[in-house]
């Protein structure tokens, strides 16, 4: 089974390189604009499923996504971005000390007020992978999937799907705004295809990190 997991489209907190986590932020026009530019150079890909987070930004992402396409977009609450607590919303240099280590030594990060540990990210992600993906990948191994996600969380499902360490967590290429990871899934084995992949104008994505 051939599966797309996206980052969504560009948000004003992407811009201005705030946290967003669990914060319901949407897109921006710049962000729609390049949703309908991946959409557009996605158009002949023959998906049967459609998953996204619940949180606006990644939802209309998969909305543009779908273009025509007569398939539900089925939200799960296992693909909403990791929380980052008091941390969201804000920008580098107003961060918690603890809140660097996320990006920079996973292994070591302590979640601060009202965040999610990466345990309790990775737990959910495979939770989706589990119940959802693998089962679906036996029932169906022709179908080609699509999943709406964000930066972290799909990190998560990366580590998940090719059985990666907590340390490696941020290996990869990093996925901007309406870049692709596509991998080859079968049942508890995934082979990653390519990474970082745009279907859009590269000029228009937001490329800094958080």
């Amino acid at each position: 089974m051939k599966l797309y997991i996206m980052r969504h489209g560009t948000t004003d907190w992407n811009e201005a390189r705030r946290i967003q986590g669990n914060s319901n932020t949407s897109l921006n026009e710049a962000g729609r604009k390049i949703a309908r530019e991946s959409s557009e150079g996605m158009k002949d890909i023959p998906f049967d499923h459609i998953y996204s987070s619940p949180l606006d930004r990644a939802y209309e992402t998969a909305v543009i996504i779908r273009r025509d396409r007569e398939i539900p977009i089925i939200k799960d609450d296992r693909l909403k971005e990791v929380c980052f607590g008091i941390d969201e919303g804000t920008c580098p240099g107003e961060r918690t000390p603890g809140c660097v280590l996320f990006f920079k030594d996973p292994p070591h990060y302590v979640p601060a007020e009202g965040a999610e540990s990466f345990q309790q990210l990775i737990g959910r992600t495979k939770s989706f992978l589990d119940e959802v993906i693998r089962p679906l990948s036996i029932k169906e191994p022709n179908a080609t999937v699509f999943v709406s996600g964000h930066g972290a969380l799909n990190k998560a499902l990366a580590l998940n799907l090719l059985g990666r360490d907590l340390k490696d967590y941020w290996a990869g290429a990093w996925q901007f705004n309406c870049s692709v990871a596509i991998y080859e899934v079968t049942g508890d084995n995934a082979v990653l295809l390519e990474d970082g992949v745009s279907y859009a104008n590269t000029d228009e994505v937001t490329t800094v990190r958080p």
